[in-house]
């Protein structure tokens, strides 16, 4: 019985080189359209944050962390620690939420609770302290660009909007503002506009969630074409495995989302960061196979997003696994000679799997190569 090992998904701690191949030929001229080349590995923090940590992690070249240690502006991070993390060749982005306020933030006032300004909504029950808001208000829209103001003078390379799908609240949950797809396309234009006028140089927005704003009935195609213009990436959680546990959710991918960010984003340039809550081993590895398989870049976490795991490089999970079924075996070695007999060329995914020894080639050097790593 011939020797086989277990395919293991690692979290590493060098990314090769071979990683942007891979990246670029997921997303092509994506990548290029953006600006965000470099950005094949990435990592999400946002407490317990440690930027030496984060600088000497060789695991990932983009981070999504707080502005602030403690969420506060007291203890927001000093340009030069954000330097610090640029010049270790990270891509520092600061997570902010637009689509709903957080009491803990440096422009929320007592007095609102008791006297709530118009565009004030009700509280998260499933996250106390955050406040639904209109923000299609110019209140609410002027705080946000105060506070990117902030983000931007430390130094940070863009932002990642969470509460895109605070949309979804106002329009169908609530029903109080039909509207609402629209007003929040127009509030990252907005976004996009104060940033071109105010700042200098690239700076990215990454919405988290919420993609099914392109598809909403109210919004034109031309709507739609507006807000992938002005967003440089997307980042999504649970999209594998969704389910009421925080972490370790049975495998479950929502079919309808992957469709949508595979027509609507991935073939509009856009990158898709992927975020799953796994813990499971096994799981892991399945969410790595997943992700080469549909050309998200994969970040594994816990749920409070309080501890820096390794970024994840899709070509070290993908190397020499030719049929994709989590081992390394002798029938991937049997694919690979296929290809070289019947000089048969695979699909971009495929080819990177196959040539182990990354030369650009299929060849006896492969074969050797796959061999090796069987038996070791």
């Amino acid at each position: 019985m011939p020797k086989t090992r277990k395919f293991n998904c690692r979290l590493i701690q060098t990314p090769g080189l071979c990683t942007l191949l891979l990246t670029a030929l997921f997303f092509g001229a994506g990548f290029t359209q953006t600006g965000l080349a470099g950005a094949d590995t990435w990592a999400y923090q946002l407490q317990n944050i440690d930027i030496q940590a984060i600088t000497e992690n060789p695991s990932f070249n983009l981070i999504v962390m707080d502005y602030s240690a403690d969420g506060s502006d007291e203890l927001k991070f000093m340009p030069e620690e954000i330097a610090s993390i640029k010049n270790s060749g990270k891509i520092p982005i600061a997570y902010i939420s637009i689509g709903e306020a957080e009491d803990y933030r440096f422009y929320w006032q007592a007095q609102w609770l008791d006297n709530p300004p118009e565009w004030l909504g009700s509280e998260n029950p499933d996250w106390p302290g955050n406040y639904k808001v209109k923000y299609w208000y110019p209140e609410w829209q002027n705080i946000i660009f105060s506070y990117i103001d902030t983000i931007y003078a430390q130094g940070f390379d863009g932002i990642y909007m969470d509460l895109i799908d605070a949309y979804w609240y106002w329009s169908d949950e609530n029903g109080s503002e039909p509207s609402a797809p629209v007003y929040m396309i127009q509030f990252v234009e907005n976004i996009r506009e104060h940033i071109d006028q105010t700042g200098t140089g690239q700076f990215y927005l990454i919405p988290q969630n919420g993609e099914y704003i392109i598809s909403e009935t109210i919004v034109t195609d031309q709507m739609a074409q507006a807000y992938l213009t002005v967003i440089d990436a997307i980042g999504v959680e649970d999209v594998f495995f969704y389910g009421d546990l925080d972490e370790d959710n049975p495998y479950n991918p929502d079919i309808e989302r992957l469709d949508l960010l595979d027509s609507g984003y991935l073939s509009n340039g856009i990158p898709v960061y992927s975020v799953e809550y796994l813990t499971d081993t096994d799981l892991i590895q399945q969410y790595s196979t997943e992700a080469v398989q549909h050309g998200f870049i994969p970040y594994i976490s816990t749920r409070p997003l309080d501890t820096l795991f390794d970024g994840m490089d899709l070509y070290q999970s993908l190397t020499g696994d030719v049929n994709f079924d989590g081992f390394l075996d002798v029938l991937d070695v049997v694919v690979i000679i296929n290809y070289i007999i019947e000089n048969i060329i695979p699909d971009d995914t495929v080819f990177l799997a196959a040539d182990i020894v990354a030369d650009g080639v299929l060849d006896v050097l492969d074969i050797v190569a796959l061999v090796a790593l069987i038996l070791n």
